[in-house]
């Protein structure tokens, strides 16, 4: 009885320590998760940026054509 006690109490040890394992991962991978949807929102505004620049030159360049066809 005695023998079947500890090693239901190793067990229970056991998981603990995988259960606080898992939690520690967890919170690892929310926390890099965090970091990257940050990154991506500032990439996504760069973007926005890069995309309107584009536009600007194109409509510039458009604009002096039609003047120049003119």
């Amino acid at each position: 009885m005695e023998a079947a006690k500890k090693l239901q109490l190793y067990f229970i040890g056991l998981q603990r320590k995988a259960d606080n394992s898992c939690r520690r991962e967890i919170v690892d991978m929310e926390e890099e998760l965090k970091v990257k949807k940050e990154l991506i929102k500032k990439h996504e505004k760069l973007l926005r940026g890069w995309r309107k620049e584009a536009k600007d030159q194109l409509d510039k360049h458009n604009a002096e054509l039609d003047r120049c066809s003119l």
